[in-house]
């Protein structure tokens, strides 16, 4: 299987059919999509690419969903079909997204859940060093994507000891990565996604004491009670962002890392 890593613009002008797909479905899922549509590349929906608002979803909801639903409209007819996450590897808003996409664009959505494997793989990218957005994407593209040989070594030889933690879905604007230094490891749902469990509550809000961790919530998503609790539990910092990262926001997590670089 691959990813199509063109951008929506260049699809929607192209003469290739892509197969559309959001959260992390299972990979029996996905095989089989690839299957029936003759190896088909593969787009990841949750991206941010500029598509123009369907009006479709709210403006008082998650970015991430919205971009799901204005992707597949903005899309449509060069979709064959839509994989979507929609249990609890996901959330209820992937379910209600498969819903709204495939009456709107008469695309087949096949809804999926995915429980996850028996026994969790390594945190290779969550704990190595490195770009925190390089990490965080690269970690996304392997639902499609599994590291090769090569990246697993070099993962492995790359791990470091965390300065801090960055707790949470890949973010939109996925920028404030940026403001991380290449010592955080990455926990949450991004590492449930790493390590094949994206529904194990316990891996999700399994944390170290005493590591200075930035819990991320995107605007209006429920994991933002777990990212509050879990703030609050060991004296982390709680963002929540929506659409755009202020000035103040963004000076906000500044000062939190260097604030706790001086501590360490």
């Amino acid at each position: 299987m691959l990813l199509n890593r063109k951008t929506l613009s260049e699809i929607i002008v192209g003469n290739h059919k892509v197969i559309g797909f959001w959260g992390a479905p299972p990979g029996r899922d996905l095989e089989e999509a690839s299957q029936r549509f003759d190896g088909a590349t593969f787009f990841d929906l949750d991206v941010f690419y500029d598509a123009k608002k369907s009006g479709a979803v709210p403006d008082a909801f998650c970015h991430i969903i919205r971009n799901c639903v204005d992707n597949a409209i903005a899309l449509g007819g060069r979709i064959h079909c839509v994989v979507a996450a929609t249990g609890p590897e996901k959330c209820d808003a992937g379910r209600f997204a498969a819903r709204l996409v495939e009456e709107i664009t008469g695309v087949e959505v096949v809804v999926t859940v995915n429980e996850g494997r028996k026994d969790p793989g390594a945190p290779l990218l969550c704990e190595s060093r490195g770009s925190l957005k390089k990490r965080i994407v690269r970690t996304m593209e392997t639902i499609i994507e599994p590291l090769t040989s090569d990246e697993q070594r070099r993962a492995t030889a790359d791990r470091c000891e965390p300065t801090h933690g960055f707790w949470g879905t890949p973010p939109h604007p996925i920028e404030v990565l940026d403001l991380f230094p290449e010592t955080t490891h990455v926990f949450g749902w991004t590492r449930c996604v790493e390590q094949g469990r994206p529904a194990d509550l316990d891996l999700e809000t399994a944390v170290p004491d005493g590591l200075p961790i930035v819990f991320f919530s995107q605007g209006f998503c429920a994991k933002s009670m777990l990212a509050k609790h879990l703030a609050h539990k060991h004296r982390g910092m709680h963002v929540d962002v929506h659409d755009t990262l202020s000035a103040a926001t963004m000076a906000k997590i500044e000062a939190f890392i260097r604030l706790s670089e001086v501590k360490t």
